[in-house]
């Protein structure tokens, strides 16, 4: 919708104060970079990027020209006589970027474009494109799935549901500050704990009851109704090393995996939906079976209303 290619049943499209609603896809200002690349396998790869340019009338020395500099900026120059075929999957999407930046857009759509590609080649892609971005300081609208790279690269994340906008905001507070538990363990691994009781205690503080430990919580975080969950995320938990009362849990080890230099560790606690991860430093990981005291981190738990389910 956003590019022109489907028509919205309701709601508008703006381009900046430009209503583009039923603009054709030529008439927007919007590159886009698909996730196939989608380049023209007869053309060589400066005829592909020189693509956009034509389209818009320019001559073919000063088409040619543009998508030189635009080949230049995702450093595929010195590819610019190959054909598609010989490309390997980063550089066919390096080039597939270069032509979509060659129309010149006030927008760049990019329809999950690293997708197809091996896990180090992608970082490595990821880190190209951030310092493009930047340097061009061009509006991207990104579309993926991919977790890591929505938090990487996002200044602004907006999580969808059912085709509807769940939580939206900087990607440091949809990770610290979930509106639901549906954004809390669909972002990322997390603790959680059905609640069993909230219990006053102060005028600031109550003790909330679950299966791995009763933790004390500032009132502020505690405004729910049962049923409820309690999240923490695996970098506010650590190894107990004792006298943290009410800011601990436990639980015993179900599963291990190696992300080095750490272990992520899956811990269970009593109740079929709880799960406790964490990540724990060390050459070997805890023994399957082993039973762990974990601190939290003061400040880093949540309650959210809602139950997982197993």
């Amino acid at each position: 919708m956003a590019s022109g290619f489907l028509r919205p049943n309701s709601g508008v499209i703006l381009e900046g104060d430009i209503d583009v609603t039923a603009s054709s896809p030529d008439k927007r200002r919007m590159g886009v970079v698909f996730q196939d690349y989608a380049l023209f396998p007869h053309l060589s790869v400066i005829d592909n990027v020189a693509y956009g340019p034509l389209m818009r009338g320019f001559r073919r020395i000063k088409a040619r020209s543009i998508a030189n500099h635009y080949l230049e900026i995702v450093n595929m120059k010195s590819a610019a006589s190959r054909k598609p075929f010989s490309l390997s999957g980063g550089e066919k999407q390096r080039v597939a970027l270069a032509r979509a930046l060659a129309t010149e857009p006030d927008y760049l759509l990019m329809d999950e474009p690293f997708n197809s590609l091996d896990a180090a080649l992608r970082e490595e892609l990821r880190r190209e494109f951030a310092r493009i971005r930047k340097s061009m300081g061009i509006t991207t609208i990104l579309v993926t799935h991919d977790q890591n790279e929505a938090l990487t690269l996002a200044d602004n994340l907006a999580l969808m549901r059912g085709g509807r906008i769940v939580q939206a905001g900087m990607s440091r507070n949809l990770w610290e500050n979930p509106v639901d538990l549906f954004t809390a363990t669909f972002i990322g691994r997390t603790t959680r704990l059905q609640v069993r009781r909230i219990n006053p205690e102060t005028a600031s503080i109550s003790r909330v009851e679950t299966d791995a430990g009763i933790i004390a919580l500032d009132n502020k975080f505690c405004s729910v109704d049962l049923p409820a969950t309690l999240i923490v995320r695996p970098e506010n938990l650590q190894i107990s090393t004792g006298g943290q009362t009410g800011a601990e849990i436990e639980g015993r080890v179900a599963e291990t995996e190696y992300a080095g230099g750490y272990w992520k560790v899956r811990l269970s606690s009593g109740g079929k939906t709880d799960l406790i991860d964490c990540n724990i430093p060390g050459p070997l990981p805890p023994r399957i079976g082993e039973k762990l005291r974990l601190s939290i981190r003061p400040g880093t738990a949540r309650l959210l209303h809602g139950l997982t389910e197993g």
